[in-house]
């Protein structure tokens, strides 16, 4: 682009940032995973969790952008998910019923089915004790996926060009369930008790919201500078406080929404992103599923217990192999087996 040239503030087709930002996110769930590298740093990187459902509340809008996209909204998203998890889910099952200690529990077949078609309910865990997880126990973010989709597809067919309204007020309903009606088995208890997710996907459909008015605004990139710079401050301003001490949920999610803010506008203001994170950002989802079992047999059989030298080193070197396992799970399933599924499933309904 030339100096003469004029550029407006738009995001591009693909944003580089998301995926970067993906990459984070996975990186601060696997540190809260490796416990005793946390040290003496109180903050919690498992509320990270909360970035991921701020950015699908995001994509699920910039992905029905166009309203023929509608059509196969929940086929696309099923496809995308249902590969890696359910062949996760079985291995894991299979592993359960041989050798019980590997999970810490052995599972039944009721619990397959349940696990297997998104359905909530309590089980025996390795570190909580008695939990409302699925047999892949990272899988209970995508029930919570599932059901957020399934509202979304809900308010699309009543007016795509409502939709993050109406999903957004499904989501406040959930919330308002939660907080006057009287629990009533773990599936209800599970959708309505955690209303930080909710708020989580509210703010992403939301900042889809404000950027696409930000858009029609045909704002010069020069002007985009001074919210670049905003969100950038204030990413680090929340960020240096919550190293420091323990912070409420709500901060912290006001964090992450503030580093998404800053991501949006690098991006929309014509920023590269790095390709390092964008690459393993293209991934993060086989690595999210499974670096949980890389990090459970590493810290049995390695003993990354604490913080040391020599415990970090291994949890770089256990990560670095785990992106490696999921590069391969990205291109086989991901990538070559979800195009297939997608090019036949598709065409079969047309």
């Amino acid at each position: 682009m030339s100096r003469t040239e004029a550029r407006t503030f738009q995001l591009p087709d693909r944003i580089d940032s998301l995926q970067a930002l993906r990459f984070l996110g996975a990186m601060c769930i696997t540190l809260y995973h490796f416990t005793g590298l946390q040290g003496a740093c109180p903050f919690d990187f498992s509320r990270a969790v909360y970035l991921f459902y701020i950015i699908s509340g995001f994509v699920v809008m910039l992905s029905t952008k166009k309203p023929e996209k509608k059509k196969y909204f929940l086929t696309r998203r099923l496809i995308r998910t249902l590969p890696l998890y359910w062949g996760l889910t079985l291995a894991t099952f299979a592993a359960g019923l041989v050798v019980p200690s590997v999970i810490g529990y052995r599972p039944t077949a009721e619990q397959l089915v349940k696990s297997l078609l998104f359905i909530p309910y309590a089980r025996t865990t390795a570190k909580a004790g008695s939990a409302i997880r699925p047999i892949v126990g990272l899988g209970h973010t995508l029930q919570m996926e599932m059901l957020f989709y399934l509202l979304f597809l809900v308010a699309m067919r009543i007016s795509h060009k409502y939709r993050g309204f109406l999903a957004a007020g499904f989501s406040a309903l959930v919330i308002v369930a939660g907080l006057f009606i009287p629990a009533r088995g773990p599936a209800f208890h599970f959708y309505t008790a955690n209303y930080y997710v909710w708020t989580s996907f509210i703010i992403g459909l939301a900042l889809y919201g404000v950027f696409t008015l930000l858009q029609k605004k045909e704002l010069a990139v020069r002007r985009g500078a001074v919210p670049m710079a905003v969100s950038t401050a204030l990413a680090v301003g929340l960020a240096v406080p919550a190293l420091l001490r323990e912070m409420s949920v709500w901060y912290d999610i006001a964090l992450f929404a503030a580093v998404f803010c800053a991501g949006l506008i690098w991006s929309a203001c014509g920023g590269q992103t790095p390709r390092f994170p964008v690459t393993l950002g293209n991934i993060s989802f086989s690595y999210y599923l499974l670096h949980y079992y890389t990090v459970a047999l590493s810290a049995r059989w390695l003993g990354i217990d604490s913080f040391s030298l020599r415990n970090l080193l291994l949890a770089l070197v256990v990560s670095a192999v785990t992106w490696g396992i999921s590069w391969v799970s990205w291109y086989l399933i991901e990538n070559r087996l979800t195009a297939f599924l997608q090019k036949r499933l598709i065409r079969a309904a047309q």
